[in-house]
């Protein structure tokens, strides 16, 4: 039997191609891993067969699935999203959500999010604002490859500071420079409590994907609260 997924965090429904359909010949096994494709994006997540061990093409199977870059699904997910499974650009599966294990993943908005909070939580303002902007210059700043930033404030409760990120020319991968962002705003940061998602653009210069727009949208409070994004783009 194939070993079970350590973390698993959603659950799904997968029916897999015929090959007269465009999908694979032979059966697919618990424990596959083709691409697992949503906007316009391939994420390498494992698959964990629920129910069967094997499914032939033509057939349908309940999965859970583990993505590689968790970081990136984060507020993206939910119940009844379709999906397609992928070797390179040929679909050899459909899928739909049909259960969030990692509560984090769950999509979520600014307008939905700030209508959960507590009344009594305010808005950063002030020397409070003044002193979470020194942060994110501060923290920001000290980040391998990243040449400058500059923060504005945008007078919006739903997005109450943008966050520009200048990167010198030197990076060699997207993921080498947003990891370590991700893990900034994670790690130093971000308040007691704390919700973002990730979206990113790449392009090929060579044989090399470059950041072409990266955005890490946040909501994060305490007794007071902050939204916000941090953005790299050319």
């Amino acid at each position: 039997m194939t070993d079970k997924l350590q973390k698993p965090e959603f659950e799904a429904e997968i029916y897999y191609l015929t090959e007269k359909e465009g999908g694979k010949k032979n059966p697919i096994h618990s424990g596959y891993r083709g691409q697992f494709h949503y906007g316009e994006r391939d994420w390498d997540a494992p698959q964990e067969f629920i129910d069967k061990e094997i499914c032939n093409p033509g057939e349908s199977v309940k999965v859970r699935m583990q993505t590689m870059s968790p970081d990136y699904q984060i507020g993206h997910l939910y119940i009844g999203k379709k999906f397609e499974i992928r070797e390179g650009a040929k679909i050899v599966g459909k899928g739909k959500i049909t259960k969030i294990l990692r509560q984090d993943f769950n999509y979520w908005d600014f307008d939905t999010i700030l209508k959960t909070l507590d009344s009594k939580i305010k808005p950063y303002d002030g020397d409070n604002l003044t002193g979470f902007k020194i942060d994110f210059d501060s923290h920001l700043s000290t980040l391998q490859n990243v040449q400058s930033v500059e923060i504005v404030e945008t007078g919006q409760l739903d997005c109450m500071v943008v966050i520009f990120v200048k990167l010198d020319n030197k990076y060699n991968t997207p993921r080498f420079v947003t990891d370590r962002i991700i893990d900034c705003w994670k790690s130093n940061l971000a308040l007691s409590n704390q919700l973002f998602k990730v979206t990113i653009d790449t392009k090929m210069i060579g044989d090399k994907h470059l950041v072409n727009r990266f955005v890490l949208t946040f909501v994060t409070w305490s007794s007071i609260f902050l939204t916000g994004q941090i953005i790299i783009e050319e």
